[in-house]
């Protein structure tokens, strides 16, 4: 009894997911390169090239809604280029968040543009938020892809001296 109980149990787990795999949606490789393209334009002031550039699933923003996203949003796109990168891409349950920090994500702080996508080839919202929230966020997701990721943590090499 306790034998096939088991093997009901270890049939159902595999069931589920085999489920939950197919219901999240794969993550075009495009989106990175939107997002990144996204931060810049912001960065730069050209909010029509943002409207233009990035695949919406429905309408665009306007430019008008970028401009005013990218000036009450955040305070270091003017501070000169952005980092292009480091991003990450992770699923909440919902949809792929894809995140590009403005700079290098060296503390929790950095302000982050965030890009929705419910079906992982175009985008359906977007956000600022702290790199320390997408770090809550992505470490509590099953399925994180990298563009490149950043480590904080890389150790120097130290050459012993030669006598």
């Amino acid at each position: 009894m306790k034998k096939l109980l088991c093997c009901t149990l270890i049939v159902i787990l595999a069931v589920m997911s085999a489920s939950a795999l197919a219901e999240v949606p794969s993550l075009s490789e495009g989106l990175f390169r939107y997002a990144k393209g996204a931060l810049v334009s912001l960065a730069s002031g050209a909010y029509d090239k943002v409207v233009t550039s990035l695949p919406f699933s429905d309408v665009s923003p306007s430019a008008d809604e970028w401009r005013s996203f990218a000036r009450g949003s955040f305070s270091s796109l003017a501070d000169g280029d952005p980092q292009t990168k480091y991003a990450v891409a992770y699923w909440t349950g919902r949809a792929w968040k894809v995140a590009v920090p403005v700079s290098t994500p060296d503390s929790g702080s950095v302000e982050t543009l965030v890009l929705l996508s419910e079906d992982g080839s175009t985008f359906s919202g977007y956000a600022c938020a702290s790199w320390s929230s997408v770090c809550s966020e992505y470490q509590n997701s099953n399925y994180v892809v990298w563009n490149d990721e950043y480590n904080a943590s890389v150790s120097a090499i130290v050459e012993p001296d030669a006598h």
